[in-house]
């Protein structure tokens, strides 16, 4: 039997299909979520290796002959909304819906989902869709005694403006129309009208229209990941200083997944 630390990096390399594009640390969020000491028959085998680890993982994988790697069952980690959200990756879900009261869960394979919640983006992988329902209705922060209601996610402000460059258009012009006034695809444009009627009006209360265009916030974003790898040289080949480079790349905080 193989431990999950034993093919760690084969669960990493799994884990990029969701993760944003860019690579880097980023705040360890302020809860840890999991699925209890054991889940659907199987024991924790994978608890946090450190403050910055917040993954657990159930049960165990057999290594197959002449393969490199196996799956485990089933694994939660946690990231913050800041550096994780559905607006912010490059990958747009198939399905978003509430879940347990506000938790905005988000849908990008049949056994992965995200559940944002409070200031946290819990992810479930699993290596069964059948797992996926059970590990939904259990997972709770390691300060709760078992599953509790979900609260809202928090999103930081440029994310909230992202959704109200959408809703601002909303019962005036139609889905390809808003698309063509906001340079996005009509796909993007559905998903953000989709996740702000979830979140409610009082999200967006207050929230301003963004002034940025779309190309903009595209180039900032790409501004951001590079400024993550190398900010000394990213700010010398724009004429800037760091400081300077930091204080522009903070107006996507949220979008570029570093916070």
């Amino acid at each position: 039997m193989l431990r999950p630390r034993w093919i760690a990096l084969f669960v990493a390399l799994c884990a990029l299909l969701l993760v944003p594009a860019a690579g880097g640390r980023v705040p360890a969020p302020a809860e840890s979520w999991w699925l209890g000491p054991y889940f659907g028959g199987m024991r924790l085998t994978g608890p946090p290796e450190g403050p910055w680890d917040k993954s657990y993982s159930y049960g165990d994988c057999e290594l197959p002959e002449g393969e490199g790697g196996c799956s485990l069952p089933a694994q939660v980690q946690t990231a913050t909304t800041c550096s994780r959200n559905p607006i912010g990756l490059d990958r747009l879900p198939y399905e978003v819906f509430l879940l347990r009261g506000g938790g905005l869960a988000a849908v990008y394979e049949a056994t992965a989902v995200d559940v944002g919640t409070g200031g946290e983006t819990v992810t479930v992988y699993t290596n069964e869709p059948e797992l996926v329902g059970a590990a939904l209705s259990r997972i709770h922060s390691r300060s709760q005694a078992g599953p509790e209601p979900l609260a809202p996610p928090v999103y930081p402000m440029p994310v909230l403006r992202e959704l109200k460059r959408v809703t601002v258009f909303e019962g005036r012009l139609s889905i390809g129309a808003i698309a063509r006034k906001t340079g996005l695809y009509p796909e993007e444009v559905q998903l953000r009208l989709r996740i702000a009627r979830l979140l409610g009006p009082d999200a967006l209360a207050g929230v301003p229209v963004p002034t940025m265009s779309v190309d903009t916030v595209e180039d900032l974003r790409q501004l951001s990941f590079n400024a993550e790898y190398d900010p000394v040289r990213t700010a010398r080949e724009h004429g800037i200083t760091v400081a300077q480079l930091r204080k522009k790349v903070r107006r996507v905080r949220g979008l570029a997944g570093f916070c």
